[in-house]
């Protein structure tokens, strides 16, 4: 009974510790833009005025908060050369884990939007 409540503690454990997923498509492969710093990335929720831009690419990130997510994306879209992100959507995605008869939910935090070079 030890070894088996010690191996789904190892296995629950690995499973929310897990690697952060995140999908980068680029729309603009012909004009690459250099990295710029992702603490200076813009953010646009959807709805918002935005400037007039040059899209770069869109991005999909899941982490464990909505800050974390908003900081992972800023960070993938400076990568890309991005001045911000356009059209910035957050789903919350809730899972149930029961651990014996103990329900756990599990939260994921899916942020969306698109990378732009802001006109100068």
């Amino acid at each position: 009974m030890k070894r088996s409540m010690h191996l789904l503690v190892l296995v629950l454990g690995v499973w929310l510790t897990g690697c952060t997923p995140y999908q980068a498509t680029l729309t603009n492969e012909e004009r690459p833009y250099p990295a710029t710093v992702p603490e200076k990335v813009q953010i646009f929720l959807q709805g918002e005025t935005t400037p007039t831009a040059t899209e770069i690419g869109h991005i999909v990130v899941a982490e464990k908060s909505e800050t974390k997510g908003i900081e992972l994306l800023q960070r993938k879209a400076a990568e890309m050369g991005a001045d911000g992100v356009v059209n910035v959507e957050i789903k919350i995605q809730t899972r149930v884990v029961f651990i014996i008869i103990i329900p756990i939910p599990i939260h994921s935090y899916f942020v969306s939007g698109t990378a732009i070079k802001i006109a100068k």
